[in-house]
């Protein structure tokens, strides 16, 4: 609980002067590959509207919309300069190479459970855009990671407050496993709504 209220002294004063408009702007940020604190942000917001200090329908609404609309910016940033991000040298090479071959070797899926993985989510639609990813699968992808964020990081926070401390200390000791876990069970699913639709045909 310690963490949860350090970032919550930290933050609160940022949503009490700004509002909605940081919470967009910060989660905006984040998904066009720039470092901010955006997920934090909306971890305290929700927090925070829990307490009736903000309205929780538009904590989520504003989390929702502005992580779409930075995720796409991202993507087409990435898509329409992926020379220059790549002469420059912005993104390291190595990283690139780590991105396309999480988006070939897991394709929808990766681009959902990248959300949720440090050090991959921050380049992960700047590398869709740069691998020229098709715009439909993208946005697909897009609005069924960012919607399952926001359940759990706006979500979740709101009615687990007592329960937070214990919940982030598990998934910090074991964020691989719990991963593989989610991992193992959408791979499944994926795999049989495909085995479903061969079957129709």
């Amino acid at each position: 609980m310690e963490y949860i209220q350090h970032i919550i002294n930290e933050m609160s004063p940022l949503l009490q002067e700004y509002g909605y408009f940081i919470l967009a702007l910060m989660v905006a940020i984040e998904g066009m590959g720039i470092p901010a604190p955006g997920q934090s942000l909306l971890i305290v917001a929700s927090l925070v509207a829990s307490q009736g200090q903000m309205s929780l329908p538009l904590v989520l609404l504003t989390g929702w919309g502005a992580s779409l609309f930075g995720n796409t910016c991202g993507y087409m940033i990435g898509h329409k300069f992926s020379h220059i991000i790549s002469s420059k040298n912005w993104i390291k090479k190595q990283r690139l190479q780590k991105i396309h071959t999480f988006i070939e070797k897991y394709g929808l899926l990766g681009l959902v459970l990248s959300r949720f993985i440090e050090g991959v989510k921050q380049f992960m639609c700047l590398g869709c855009g740069i691998a020229k990813m098709p715009f439909k699968f993208f946005m697909l992808g897009n609005v069924l990671a960012v919607s399952i964020w926001i359940v759990c990081f706006g979500v979740l926070p709101a009615y687990f407050y007592h329960d937070l401390g214990a919940i982030i200390h598990f998934y910090h000791l074991h964020q691989q496993q719990s991963w593989a876990i989610v991992g193992s069970i959408l791979l499944c699913l994926a795999l049989f709504i495909t085995w479903k639709n061969s079957t129709k045909k």
